[in-house]
């Protein structure tokens, strides 16, 4: 192909202006005659330079320099900013029906951080009242996403989110999915400006070991509240039973089954040191001999046969006391019609109603649905708290237990005396994490010998029902004159029919 040439005889051409113009006949790449003015010979010339070093490439490297291709592709790769980044990373890789995606649950967690922190939209509370963009995420969203390439964005966002007092563990969720993002990104061809992880280049350390940190507080000065106690974060076996009693107890204005059901979760949480979707999801059929199978999980509403880590899936052994427990509720289920077949799910969806629950289409069992999963503890748990708190003085300070102090417990509980090893294995989950969140000192244990965890949840509920069973001797003692006579009542009866009854 020929070099390109002068158009014009007169080279420069001069305008009536006076103005010069350089005009330079080529060849494009499909080989048609093109022409092109420079305001000066030194353009004219670099660029004839430049496609005859195109040119001697090929006809794809003519392409490119003639349509500037590159340059084009660069300005879109700047133009995408992170936030257009965050949400094609939702559309194309975390979305659960995407290959690999997240899970529904982890899904909509994501989402919310993101929309909240990163994308700068409008969200609300969940009493429906409007929650205006936050300043950290309408400084970044704007942002070019090559930034992003290099630590100094994502450290500066970081920044921005610590002076705008969001909490640590809001931050650290806000974190992980950026730099989920920016991995997607990186190996992504969808992505092509994206070439490394930001995040993880800003590897310095985030935590701080200040006596400010260690007390809670944010600053140097002493923070308004103390840090949750221990006995509410694992509970003890004595404030188990004494949760588990109450909602014996509490019979008032509702079905008395109910509360069996509530005291048998419980007994379930405790003595398998489960998590409650694993709860839900426990069939009749997972309990052989003295062994549970947890193989199933309540999530996002239906059960699903994948657990929240790698090894959820396991075999824990069944301490006697809950093995007595379940043998008694399924002997209440049955005296009221329910079935209990191996199919069926040991807590039922619809015992306060057929429309309850969510029916399973190949067995026709019904197990929790989602809302009902989430106002358990609402509806049944706090409660029974409070008032195990109030009424016992030595257990004022489990007021504010969720139920999943009840997996911590027990896992404390059996930490006494059982191989940590073990321990993790059959409560699905690690060493590190037994370690870090789960093996703590019980308060109301320190100043006895380790027993194994059976021995000691029998010995809490023994010493409750013997406290229980001394506190209502002198009151029924005490009531027995109280007590009006056979003749008394009928005198009043009959008394009552002369006047009419008024």
């Amino acid at each position: 192909m020929a070099r390109p040439w002068p158009k014009r005889s007169a080279w420069p051409y001069v305008c009536k202006s006076g103005r010069k113009s350089y005009t330079v006949g080529f060849y494009d790449h499909d080989k048609r005659e093109r022409s092109r003015s420079f305001p000066s010979l030194r353009h004219a010339r670099a660029w004839m330079d430049d496609y005859v070093t195109a040119e001697r490439r090929g006809r794809d490297s003519l392409r490119r320099f003639l349509l500037d291709l590159d340059a084009k592709e660069a300005n879109e790769a700047e133009a995408r900013t992170i936030g257009q980044l965050i949400e094609l990373y939702f559309d194309m890789d975390a979305h659960p029906r995407n290959q690999g995606g997240l899970a529904p649950k982890s899904y909509r967690q994501y989402r919310w951080v993101a929309e909240r922190h990163i994308l700068a939209n409008e969200t609300r509370t969940p009493e429906g009242k409007r929650r205006p963009p936050l300043r950290h995420a309408l400084a970044v969203v704007n942002v070019s996403a090559v930034r992003f390439n290099e630590p100094q964005a994502p450290r500066a966002w970081r920044e921005e989110m610590m002076q705008a007092g969001v909490p640590p563990s809001v931050r650290r969720r806000a974190w992980v999915v950026m730099s989920a993002a920016l991995t997607w990104a990186a190996r992504s061809p969808a992505t092509p400006e994206i070439q490394s992880n930001g995040c993880l280049r800003a590897n310095e350390r985030t935590t701080s070991r200040r006596r400010s940190a260690r007390r809670g507080g944010g600053t140097g000065y002493a923070p308004a509240t103390r840090r949750r106690p221990l006995a509410r974060w694992a509970l003890s076996p004595h404030a188990v039973e004494t949760i588990r009693e109450q909602m014996l107890l509490d019979i008032r204005q509702r079905d008395p089954l109910l509360g069996h059901r509530d005291a048998t979760i419980v007994s379930l949480h405790y003595g398998l040191a489960a998590r409650s979707q694993e709860v839900w999801a426990l069939r009749w059929g997972s309990i052989v001999d003295s062994w549970a199978l947890v193989t199933e999980v309540l999530s996002d509403g239906r059960v699903e046969e994948w657990g929240k880590t790698e090894n959820s899936t396991r075999r824990t052994t069944l301490p006697s006391l809950l093995i007595e427990d379940l043998a008694h509720w399924r002997t209440a289920l049955e005296r009221r019609g329910r079935l209990t077949r191996d199919i069926d799910f040991i807590i039922p969806g619809d015992l306060t109603g057929p429309n309850y629950g969510v029916r399973e289409p190949d067995t026709g069992a019904r197990h929790f649905s989602e809302d009902q999963a989430k106002s358990w503890r609402r509806r049944s748990f706090a409660p029974a708290v409070r008032v195990a708190a109030a009424e016992h003085p030595e257990l004022a300070r489990i007021l504010g237990a969720t139920p999943y102090a009840l997996r911590r417990g027990g896992i404390s509980l059996r930490v006494r005396t059982e191989d940590p090893q073990t321990v993790a294995r059959e409560c699905g989950t690690s060493l590190q994490m037994l370690n870090i969140h789960y093996a703590y000192a019980l308060e109301d244990l320190r100043h006895q010998p380790p027993r194994p965890a059976d021995v000691e949840w029998r010995a809490a509920r023994v010493a409750l029902l013997g406290g229980c069973a001394n506190k209502r001797a002198p009151s029924a003692e005490a009531g027995h004159h109280l007590v009006p006579s056979r003749s008394k009542v009928r005198a009043w009866f009959s008394r009552r029919r002369r006047s009419g009854g008024s």
